[in-house]
């Protein structure tokens, strides 16, 4: 499995890039930008998706683009997909971001395995952030959206925020084994063991 990552947005959101040879996912394209459409373009042979961590503007803000240049379908936690339409709730109008509503194609709830491909997915629904955040536990591999940064994790004080839930989805993200990488939506990348050692927030 390859993994890049796009850098976008003031925000530097990170967008991932994943491939094999059977799939071609796109995790957050919070923001237009000519490297998703050809990734997934050039990829157009392979069972594609595009996945949503969260539906916060930085990490939603080109998935509609997206979608319609190329139809590729769109998927999100259950309890965010109504944010895709609100923009108190996806902070577009606090932060003056232009995101015409939109809805997603595909609804995740916790627990849920699904497969791009040849690549084998669970859904880990990470209240905290936002009510309804997931991470995306693919072999030794955590996309983990604003739930787990290095040595830090999603703040709390936008609509929907809960600390309390916030630190129990750490706890349970803690239980993965110590060698999965982390790849966060902001930030370097880390391992859940380094997160155990390092982070103040997960205990």
């Amino acid at each position: 499995m390859e993994i890049k990552v796009l850098h976008l947005g003031l925000i530097k959101t990170n967008c991932y890039l994943v491939s094999t040879q059977k799939a071609a996912v796109v995790i957050d394209p919070g923001f237009i930008r000519e490297g998703t459409y050809d990734f997934l373009d050039q990829n157009s042979d392979k069972e594609r998706l595009i996945l949503l961590t969260h539906a916060h503007f930085d990490h939603i803000g080109g998935a509609a683009d997206l979608r319609e240049k190329t139809g590729v379908k769109i998927a999100i936690g259950e309890e965010d997909a109504p944010a895709l339409s609100d923009k108190t709730l996806n902070l577009a109008d606090c932060f003056h971001s232009d995101i015409p509503p939109f809805e997603a194609d595909i609804t995740f709830k916790n627990g849920d395995d699904f497969s791009v491909g040849d690549i084998k997915f669970r859904v880990i629904h990470t209240p905290g952030h936002t009510v309804g955040g997931v991470c995306y536990y693919t072999e030794d591999c955590l996309f983990s959206g604003d739930t787990l940064f290095e040595s830090s994790a999603g703040r709390t004080d936008f609509p929907g925020g809960d600390m309390k839930a916030l630190k129990k989805s750490l706890r349970r993200l803690m239980l993965l084994p110590g060698d999965v990488k982390v790849y966060p939506g902001h930030g370097d990348f880390t391992t859940i063991s380094r997160e155990r050692e390092n982070n103040m927030f997960v205990w």
